[in-house]
């Protein structure tokens, strides 16, 4: 059964989560993007590259060595790659690799930045810190991420043997029209080629596709379980409160979050504990602020102005000499050896 975790995380505890090297990233939208860059860096690439690509594969399908034209007019074999010259599958090695640099660029490229748009980094180490948040670790959690890699695997391949499906037809047409050409350098061989560069961004753009709509599953599943992860127990929320109460680092933030008018103060107040020379509005909700905290307290004239406010805004007020007195001194979560007392108060005042 899960922990319940009804607190949102504190600052602290998203700085020690980020310190722990917690995220969300999902490297299947690393993946997306760096094979949509692929297929955009293919379809920039222009007609000539795309139509050395498609020459080769139709000179795959008609067998080794028989000699294809990449484009417009015939030539020597040249492996340096001229858009016009005839390619044949010993040239081939030499095409693809003009051909992979700049796609295997692009995706590279797209797949840093897609990793550092969600981490922030471009590398976060975990480790052990304590009293950091930690993702679970159980059984079930193992199941379902092998579940979910079992299932995006099928997605995958169910995509491929489509695109195979959907392209025999036009792979089996690529050896015909590229042997009724009289000519290597005929129309009917250009188009063979630029027939099969389509066929390859197909390929690309179909898996793009797939493994963008992966890639957004699985990063709202991580999204769902870091925050999970980052919420807190009241355990822990208390335990957030005491360590970060003295912290340096902290203390100013708490204090900006703390700063509120008067009026503000004690309208959020469950209770005014009012004393001789003292009032002390105090908050408290067992579910949002399970540790009561001194929202605003005063001596004298203060004392006279809180009173004054809790009447305009209803809050409830409640003489107690001692507890004034003790609660005055300081602002700021209630000290422990008082929760019982101010928990017996705010109970009588809410029945009342």
């Amino acid at each position: 059964m899960a922990e319940h975790r009804p607190f949102p995380p504190s600052a602290r505890r998203l700085a020690l989560a980020r310190r722990a090297g917690l995220h969300a990233a999902s490297p299947l939208v690393v993946g997306a993007a760096a094979c949509g860059a692929a297929l955009l860096a293919v379809t920039e690439l222009g007609s000539a590259a795309a139509a050395r690509l498609g020459a080769w594969i139709a000179a795959a399908c008609r067998g080794a060595g028989e000699p294809l034209a990449a484009g417009g007019g015939g030539g020597p074999s040249d492996a340096g790659g001229a858009p016009g010259a005839l390619l044949t599958l010993a040239d081939a090695p030499s095409a693809i690799a003009a051909l992979a640099l700049p796609v295997l660029a692009a995706a590279a490229g797209a797949a840093i930045v897609a990793h550092v748009a969600q981490t922030r980094a471009l590398w976060l180490p975990r480790r052990r810190l304590p009293s950091a948040p930690a993702l679970a670790a159980g059984g079930a959690e193992r199941a379902g991420r092998a579940g979910f890699g079992l299932a995006a695997a099928a997605v995958v391949g169910g995509t491929a043997l489509g695109w195979l499906w959907w392209a025999a037809p036009r792979l089996a047409a690529l050896p015909r029209a590229a042997a009724s050409s009289p000519t290597p350098s005929s129309s009917a061989a250009a188009s063979a080629s630029l027939a099969g560069a389509a066929l390859v961004v197909s390929a690309l753009a179909a898996l793009a596709i797939a493994w963008a709509l992966l890639g957004a599953l699985d990063a709202l599943a991580q999204h769902a379980r870091l925050a999970q992860a980052l919420r807190m127990t009241a355990h822990e929320k208390r335990q957030d409160d005491r360590l970060a109460g003295p912290d340096p680092r902290w203390r100013a933030r708490r204090a900006r979050a703390l700063h509120l008018s008067p009026s503000e103060a004690v309208a959020g107040a469950a209770v005014l504990v009012l004393g001789d020379d003292a009032a002390v509005a105090v908050s408290w909700d067992a579910a949002r602020r399970p540790i009561p905290t001194r929202t605003a307290s005063g001596r004298g004239a203060r004392a006279t102005q809180l009173l004054g406010l809790a009447r305009r805004h209803r809050i409830p007020v409640h003489r107690d000499a001692s507890l004034a007195a003790a609660l005055a001194a300081a602002d700021g979560p209630v000290p422990e050896p008082h929760w019982a007392r101010l928990a017996e108060i705010i109970a009588a005042v809410r029945r009342s």
